[in-house]
């Protein structure tokens, strides 16, 4: 049974351990309800990823209550979905909303820059806050109620940083966000690739809610003319640290001869969208862009994860939606074990489990700061087949 439902034995017998005790309590005829809210941007620049991850929770939940069905126990898991619309604002005020209603486990912000907003008054208040995605150093903080189911920035720089060298790229030419996540990213990058001898260029920086890139694109053209003229095309890239939004940055530089004669690199995984917009992945193509892909291989459920956002959305499904399946599970088994949603019992018991657990894409161990410890990343770059774009793997590090 447990096969069949993608279920680790030691997951298995946590649930058999905590229903157990739940009987004990009371009757087993008393449904018990475990609530979860889910603060995801099912609105904004990052709603490719906050609406994956809605259909990845309402799987986990569907899975999780199929179990509770199959042991005979009264206990049944229930997501409440709030959309944060990308705004920093509204992600408090969902907070607090979901807070109105009892809830103190919740999955989100998925953001950087959002989650940085709201974790301090979780950690006061007592919630616990479970990121699927969100991955700027600067929110590596230990012994607070935020624990964060991917790596911070400083590994996927580093990896990247090796990578274009070994490329061959000499000059980098950020292309950023004006937020945390972005800061944190390009920090980390200048740290790894001018460590080498690479050199790293002022980025070019532009506000999220932007959807006219062009003056953006003209400093980035001014940019990558003169390192071209200095360096060489071949030893100059651009590195765009960009959420949903790099669908629009690359359609509306595609034509332009300057920027299409360098390679390009990305260091989201909202990069998976490009492969639905045909002017964006064409230029894709033409410049070998670059982005990484949470993990190795994926293990089954997420593929079929996969296949049901796309049947519902007609989109690719962010890698980072495996993490908030696994977070949903990884919350019931520490509520089974502590027997409450208490925060101080929480945070003893969530890495615990954690490190006994292995999801999409491998073990969950968290280090200190309550984040993932390690995980391989796939960089896969985009191929045209026929009339469809397709990303396959370009290296695992």
């Amino acid at each position: 049974m447990w096969a069949q439902l993608g279920i680790p034995v030691l997951a298995a017998m946590l649930i058999f351990m905590g229903a157990a005790s739940f009987a004990s309590a009371s009757p087993d005829s008393a449904e018990k309800i475990l609530t979860v809210g889910a603060l995801l941007p099912l609105r904004g620049d990052s709603d490719n990823h906050g609406i994956s991850a809605q259909i990845a929770l309402k799987v986990a939940e569907a899975d999780i209550n199929k179990l509770f069905s199959l042991l005979g126990r009264s206990i049944r898991v229930h997501v409440v979905v709030k959309d944060t619309k990308t705004d920093h604002e509204i992600t408090l005020m969902a907070l607090k909303e979901l807070q109105s209603q009892g809830i103190r486990i919740m999955v989100g912000p998925e953001e950087s820059q959002s989650l940085a907003d709201v974790r301090e008054y979780a950690n006061r208040n007592g919630i616990i806050l479970i990121s699927g995605s969100s991955t700027a150093p600067a929110l590596a903080i230990g012994n607070d109620t935020t624990f964060r189911l991917a790596p911070d920035d400083a590994t996927l720089a580093h990896l990247l940083a090796v990578m274009m060298q070994r490329d061959g790229i000499e000059v980098l030419i950020p292309l950023a966000r004006r937020d945390l996540w972005a800061d944190g990213m390009l920090n980390a990058t200048k740290s790894e690739f001018e460590r080498e001898d690479g050199i790293m260029l002022e980025a070019v920086r532009y506000d999220p809610q932007t959807t006219n890139f062009s003056s953006d694109l003209n400093l980035l053209r001014s940019t990558v003319r003169g390192a071209v003229k200095s360096k060489g095309a071949n030893y100059v890239a651009v590195y765009v640290s960009a959420f949903d939004e790099i669908v629009t940055i690359l359609s509306q530089a595609a034509g332009d001869p300057v920027l299409s004669n360098v390679r390009w690199y990305g260091n989201d995984l909202s990069a998976v969208a490009i492969s639905q917009n045909r002017t964006a992945g064409e230029f894709a193509v033409s410049t070998h862009f670059l982005s990484p892909v949470l993990g190795g291989k994926s293990g089954p459920k997420f593929e079929q994860i996969k296949k049901e956002i796309f049947n519902e959305t007609g989109c690719e499904a962010s890698s980072f939606a495996a993490n908030d399946y696994d977070a949903l599970w990884l919350i019931t088994y520490t509520y089974l074990l502590t027997g409450s949603d208490d925060a101080e019992a929480f945070k003893l018991a969530f890495p615990i489990v954690a490190a006994r657990y292995r999801g999409e894409f491998g073990w969950m161990k968290l280090n200190e700061a309550g984040d993932l410890d390690e995980v391989p990343f796939t960089i896969a770059n985009l191929k045209k087949d026929n009339e469809t774009f397709k990303w396959v793997p370009y290296a695992i590090l």
